[in-house]
C-alpha cells in the first residue's frame, strides 16, 4: 500500500510517496512561496502529489491517504492548523480541505512530531517503542513516542521540550517570548551566540581566526577538530546544556532512547557520545535505573514526510 507524506516548511515543501515499510517510491522538494497564500499552496501540493504518483508508476486512486506535517500549533485530532507563523496560517481546516479536494483520508500533525514518528517507524528509533526525538536546529523541535504512539498532550499542544524553563533567573529571551527556555541554550542560534562570546574573550584563539569571515553552528566544531582549547571549552559547556535538559526529560519519562536530529547533531559522535556518557553516569549515580540510549537521527530531510505518511498508515 502507498501513502503520500508532506512536510510543509516556511521555505520549502518536501514530499514523497511511501510504502508500508518506509520505502520512498518518489519524492520532491520545492519552494513554499508562502506569500502566495493558503489556497495556492494547497492546490500546488495536491498537484505535486499527483505528479509523484505518476513518477512512481501509480494511479492517484491507489493512494491510501495523505499525511501532512506543519510547523506550529496543530490540533491533529481535528485536522486543524491552529497557528503557523511561518506560513501565516491561523485556524486552517487543512485535513478537511485536502479530503474534500482529493477524496483521500488526510491526517495533519506538527512537523517535529512527524519527524519523531518517522525516525521511530523507519529510522534510528525503529528498535524503540519509547523515545524522545529532539532537533538541534535554528530552533528546537521535539516529539515524544510512548508505546509506539505519539504523545501530544492536551489539545495537541504538548511535547514542546525546547520551551522547558531550565533557568528561572535567565535574562535571555527566547523566540517564544519567555525567558530561560532550554532552546535559548541549545539551538544553533544559541551556539552561535556562545561562540561569539568566546571569541570576544579569546581574540587570539584559532576559533577567533576561523570566525573572522562569519560564525555558524559549525565554526566551533571546526576549531575543536584542530585542537583549539577555546572551542573545546564552548563545546563542553554546550554539551552540558543539552544533557541537562535530557536528564530532566529522563527523570520524567525515562524513555528507551533519545534521537537527536538537526544540523548540530550531524557532528555525530563528537556530540552524541559525551551526552550519552554524561546522561548514564547521572542515572547510575541516582540508583540502578535502566540504561538510556542516545543516537543520531538517520533519515535526514526525509524524516518529516516519512512520519507524515505514517500518520495515515
Amino acid at each position: 500500500m502507498y501513502y503520500a507524506g508532506v512536510d510543509i516548511g516556511g521555505k520549502n515543501v518536501k514530499m514523497g510517496i511511501v510504502d508500508d515499510f518506509g520505502n520512498i517510491a518518489s519524492s520532491m522538494e520545492y519552494k513554499t512561496q508562502m506569500e502566495r497564500g493558503y489556497d495556492a499552496i494547497l492546490l500546488e501540493m495536491i498537484g505535486n502529489i499527483k505528479s509523484l504518483c505518476d513518477q512512481a508508476g501509480l494511479e492517484f486512486e491507489e493512494l491510501r491517504g495523505i499525511g501532512i506535517g506543519v510547523p506550529g500549533i496543530v490540533n491533529s485530532r481535528a485536522g486543524l492548523v491552529m497557528s503557523c507563523a511561518n506560513l501565516n496560517w491561523k485556524g486552517v481546516d487543512l485535513a478537511n480541505d485536502v479530503q474534500n479536494l482529493t477524496g483521500k483520508v488526510c491526517k495533519v500533525c506538527n512537523d517535529a512530531n512527524c519527524a519523531a514518528l518517522g525516525e521511530q517507524r523507519f529510522g534510528s528509533g525503529r528498535n524503540y517503542k519509547n523515545l524522545v526525538f529532539i532537533t538541534l536546529g535554528t530552533g528546537i523541535g521535539s516529539g515524544i513516542i510512548i508505546d509506539g504512539n505519539l504523545f501530544e498532550g492536551l489539545g495537541c499542544a504538548g511535547a514542546e521540550a525546547g520551551h522547558m524553563g531550565i533557568c528561572i533567573d535567565d535574562e535571555s529571551e527566547c523566540a517564544c517570548g519567555n525567558k530561560g527556555c532550554w532552546e535559548s541554550y541549545i539551538s544553533a542560534s544559541a551556539l552561535v551566540a556562545q561562540t561569539k562570546r568566546a571569541v570576544q574573550k579569546n581574540p587570539n584563539s584559532l576559533l577567533a581566526q576561523i570566525c573572522e569571515d562569519g560564525v555558524s553552528g559549525k565554526s566551533v566544531f571546526i576549531a575543536a577538530a584542530q585542537g583549539d582549547a577555546t572551542a573545546n571549552s564552548v563545546i563542553e559547556k554546550y554539551i552540558g546544556y543539552v544533557t541537562y535538559g535530557i536528564i530532566g526529560l529522563t527523570n520524567i519519562l525515562h524513555p528507551q532512547a533519545f534521537v537527536l536530529g538537526g544540523g548540530i547533531a550531524n557532528e555525530g559522535a563528537t556530540l552524541i557520545l559525551p551526552i550519552k556518557k554524561m546522561l548514564n553516569e547521572y542515572i547510575d549515580n541516582n540508583g540502578f535505573y535502566p540504561y538510556v540510549d542516545v543516537v543520531g537521527a538517520s533519515l535526514g530531510n526525509s524524516a518529516g514526510f516519512l512520519g507524515a505518511a505514517a500518520l495515515v498508515m
